[in-house]
């Protein structure tokens, strides 16, 4: 089966490495890259202790869309690159920090 542009992701992974801050108030985000994979960190900050503790993903692909896989769930991950705001599914728009 030969492979189209639609079969491709619109942005590469490695534009969208840093961290992120949600404009809904989620918790920040750190996207890195580790060996050959790209894992995306959510930093998870305890009302009570004010303790940060990160909960991490690899992202991965499906065709020509990036997501995460949690609880066997996935978040869909798209970046506009003209506005550089990162979209995560059900989190919403996050901010370059």
């Amino acid at each position: 089966m030969k492979r189209t542009k639609e079969d491709y992701p619109s942005f590469n992974l490695f534009s969208i490495v840093g961290t992120w801050e949600s404009v809904n108030l989620n918790p920040t985000i750190i996207i890195y890259r580790s060996d050959k994979e790209y894992l995306l960190s959510i930093i998870y900050v305890s009302e009570t202790t004010k303790q940060a503790s990160p909960a991490t993903y690899e992202i991965q692909q499906d065709g020509s869309q990036y997501f995460i896989a949690i609880a066997s769930k996935r978040l869909y991950v798209d970046h506009d690159l003209a506005k550089d705001i990162l979209n995560i599914s059900s989190l919403g728009d996050y901010l370059r920090n």
